[in-house]
């Protein structure tokens, strides 16, 4: 977790140095997913059928071996440079959502269906505090640290993590006679996901999430631009960094707190997060250099913090109404469908370049009414389980 975190920060600010346009840095930032995504729905399937400690043992051993790649070739031209960067990013998304697919599985095989949501607010917590020190570790070094150090030092922590999971039960796992993949296979799975949604009743949680993902892919590859478009020397970048970590500590504590209220308190608490987040998301765009930077970092932070309930009430509700035996195709159907609106989004967005006062603001108040499509999404899911 510690070491995705620093690397994600660590890519944006390498794009960063090399691409100024939101649309071209969206699509940069985004590409790898896409195209790792496209493998998604067969990764779910293949997950579904196979023990996910062994999957997860070696996601860890090669995105240490990935992150090495980057800094042997820094020293290229701009244009090779981004081009090989694209393709080792690819290499490492395809790994990550091997990753996402058997953690899920790895939890509800090894856990009751009781106890799922406290590990699931207990792993979004882990992922926040990872965040925060990811963050604080880049921000409070970047003057004196040179980029590819960064990436050194998550192989670094992908090879701790390995020795760490050495140390876990490994999960068993049915042995199925089919074969692991084939199109019609493929094919079939695709339909049964697909039907799984809508005949659980969770097709509006499942929608709110996917935009859910939608917005935070959309808005976190344009973060580093729009600090970069605040304070273009990066100058106050530790300070700015203090306040957006702050802001998603906060976040990480109402969580925690959320997850123990009453059902309609939580769904109250969560759709009031929603606003929130949508009002920061907004305010963030616009938000100019009259704002201190610690108080900009605040708002930046605040798109995140107040995500972070949002994001374990929706994904708790899928996992918990999706049958075990399909929640790796679960999890890769909506990465599929998520990451394919966002680059649909960034692609729409890209035409008004130029023809908006501030383009990046664009796409934070795109992201706002995301959220406000969200909001609505989950008063439909109360109400019809009211109904019902």
């Amino acid at each position: 977790m510690l070491a995705a975190s620093i690397y994600s920060v660590a890519l944006s600010f390498i794009v960063q140095e090399y691409v100024s346009s939101p649309a071209v840095n969206s699509l940069v930032n985004n590409i790898s997913v896409a195209v790792s995504v496209a493998f998604a729905l067969a990764i779910g399937s293949f997950v579904d059928q196979h023990g996910a400690w062994r999957i997860l043992f070696f996601t860890t051993l090669l995105s240490g071996i990935a992150c090495l790649l980057p800094p042997l070739i820094f020293n290229l031209d701009k244009a090779a440079f981004i081009g090989v960067l694209i393709v080792v990013d690819i290499v490492i998304s395809v790994i990550s959502e091997f990753d996402n697919a058997a953690r899920t599985v790895y939890i509800v095989r090894k856990e009751n269906r009781e106890a799922i949501p406290l590990v699931q607010q207990g792993i979004s917590s882990l992922n926040s505090i990872a965040s925060i020190v990811g963050y604080l570790l880049v921000f409070v070094t970047l003057s004196f640290v040179a980029l590819p150090n960064y990436l050194y030092l998550c192989a670094a922590l992908y090879l701790l993590a390995l020795l760490i999971w050495l140390r876990v039960p490994a999960d068993q796992v049915v042995a199925s006679a089919q074969p692991s993949f084939s199109f019609s296979i493929l094919a079939r799975d695709i339909r049964e996901s697909v039907s799984i949604v809508f005949k659980n009743s969770i097709a509006l949680i499942f929608a709110a999430e996917v935009l859910f993902t939608c917005r935070n892919q959309l808005v976190m590859s344009l973060v580093i631009l729009k600090i970069g478009r605040y304070d273009p020397q990066f100058k106050s970048i530790l300070v700015i960094g203090l306040g957006i970590i702050l802001a998603v500590a906060v976040g990480a504590g109402l969580n925690r707190a959320v997850v123990n209220l009453p059902a309609g308190l939580k769904k109250l608490s969560v759709l009031t997060m929603i606003v929130l987040s949508a009002g920061a998301t907004y305010l963030s765009g616009g938000a100019g250099s009259q704002l201190s930077p610690f108080v900009f970092g605040l708002l930046l932070g605040s798109i995140f913090g107040t995500g972070i309930p949002v994001y374990t009430y929706l994904e708790t509700s899928r996992i918990m109404k999706t049958p075990a035996a399909y929640q790796g195709r679960s999890t890769a159907l909506l990465r599929f469908v998520g990451i394919f609106l966002t680059l649909i989004m960034a692609l729409v967005l890209g035409f008004f370049e130029g023809r908006v006062k501030s383009s990046v603001a664009l796409y934070f108040s795109a992201g706002a009414i995301i959220l406000l499509v969200i909001f609505c999404l989950v008063l439909l899911q109360s109400a019809r389980e009211k109904n019902a």
